[in-house]
């Protein structure tokens, strides 16, 4: 089996911390369903019209089989390694994988699809799965789970399971260099978000879901694109846009705070991913990057 990139372990640490941090035992979930864009989608995208593929080299060289899957990764990511960590299996299969076993539905599959967002015009641009699309397809599954184990044991996986989602990058990366920035200020866009981020969790409570993990924004103003765009000679990263990512990551902590207290029954957990990814961009070396 391939190692986890040191990343990736970062991570899966921040939430494995975050999904345990109210009890003193690790909890057990029944299944897991992923809900997002690229850091999540384990080949979602390579059965769409979409250019947003990822089912080609150099991707999947440190992948079991040494072959790109559609994950946007030299190896395994997130998901595969909290289903492992978790005990479900091995590996998050894509929902739109013709070839799921009757094992994989009932253990949870993904939803996620590489540069789509919570706002639907973010997935128009690339032609990939929306937030809103990615829950329509949820329903196609609980019908065909329903088939398979009979309505009460799908409604009692459902309620056991872990819903995870991540989701907002593209959104705000698209914000930055679209026509939007200039008809509406940052502070607003981030609200508008937060209210799909509402209807969304709603929305899956609704359907049964009842444990819930949200990722908050990474500091996106250093990844390449936004470093690019900035035209920064010295490459350094776009200060006033992770401030806004941390502006958004507070209120999305205290949207997560009412929404647990108005869903009756849920729980609903935040992963600091800004500060994770931070960690590892201020120490790289101490997570194996070494740079020329």
């Amino acid at each position: 089996m391939a190692q986890a990139h040191p990343v990736l372990l970062v991570l899966l640490l921040f939430l494995s911390t975050a999904i345990s941090s109210s009890k003193r035992i690790q909890p057990k979930f029944s299944a897991i369903f992923y809900f997002g864009d690229s850091v999540l989608d384990t080949g979602n995208n390579n059965h769409l019209p979409t250019v947003a593929v990822a089912n080609h080299v150099p991707y999947g060289r440190d992948f079991p089989g040494k072959k790109p899957t559609g994950r946007f990764s030299n190896g395994r990511l997130i998901p595969d390694l909290l289903n492992e960590k978790l005990q479900l299996k091995e590996f998050s299969p894509p929902f739109l994988d013709t070839r799921l076993s009757s094992n994989d539905m009932v253990t949870g599959v993904n939803f996620a699809s590489a540069g789509s967002g919570l706002d639907d015009q973010t997935s128009q641009l690339s032609n990939t799965l929306p937030m809103s699309k990615q829950v329509d397809l949820f329903k196609d599954y609980l019908l065909r789970l329903r088939n398979i184990v009979g309505d009460k044991e799908a409604s009692r996986i459902i309620a056991s399971s872990l819903i995870f989602i991540s989701s907002g990058t593209n959104d705000f990366s698209h914000y930055y260099r679209s026509s939007k920035k200039r008809k509406m200020d940052i502070g607003d866009y981030q609200d508008i978000v937060l209210r799909m981020v509402q209807v969304y969790v709603k929305e899956l409570y609704d359907l049964g879901g009842r444990h819930f993990c949200l990722a908050g924004l990474p500091p996106f103003g250093c990844t390449p694109i936004q470093i690019t765009l900035s035209r920064d000679p010295d490459r350094a990263c776009v200060d006033e846009q992770n401030w806004d990512a941390q502006v958004y990551n507070s209120k999305l902590q205290k949207l997560l705070t009412t929404l647990q207290g108005s869903l009756h029954g849920s729980r609903i957990v935040y992963l600091d991913a800004y500060r994770a990814l931070m960690e590892i961009l201020e120490n790289p070396a101490k997570y194996g990057n070494v740079f020329c």
